[in-house]
């Protein structure tokens, strides 16, 4: 049985449009149950594919999901650690493309950053007294096909 402070993490990595869509069935899933904090580095012009497919019930589940819109890692870096001032604390939270906020040393940002949501996660969780989820994705080019299994192996599930 999973204790409160825990977190389940995923790591998604394809090419980006795969992600996303496989990202926002997660937080449509996961807003069932709670609220869910979507980081995107960009707006989005249009949600994927799959949102011409929701129906009325999940519709609704769009509410439970905020957007995080931080372009730039120093503006990451500065709202996560706001998280235990929030009013809604996430259940969920998705981090859509790791890559757009990794500089030169891609594995070594990755890695601290990934760091930074799981430690996040693990605040919702105690504030919640419940587990959170973490999904993260990448693009296999920007990272590397072996950053992202050496990032799936030191962090996420399988």
């Amino acid at each position: 049985m999973m204790e409160a402070h825990q977190v389940s993490c995923k790591f998604f990595f394809d090419e980006t449009h795969t992600n996303r869509k496989k990202l926002f069935e997660e937080a449509l899933k996961f807003a069932k149950s709670g609220k869910v904090l979507y980081i995107m580095c960009n707006e989005l012009e249009e949600l994927p594919q799959l949102s011409q497919e929701l129906s009325s019930t999940n519709r609704q589940y769009m509410k439970m999901i905020s957007f995080l819109y931080a372009k730039t890692l120093d503006s990451l870096l500065e709202s996560l650690s706001t998280l235990p001032d929030w009013q809604n604390v996430p259940s969920a939270i998705i981090l859509d493309e790791l890559g757009a906020y990794c500089g030169k040393n891609s594995l070594h940002s990755a890695s601290g950053i990934v760091a930074l949501l799981l430690d996040s996660a693990r605040s919702s969780a105690k504030l919640l007294k419940s587990p959170c989820i973490l999904c993260i994705s990448v693009s296999k080019d920007v990272v590397g096909e072996e950053y992202c299994s050496a990032l799936n192996d030191l962090y996420f599930d399988c």
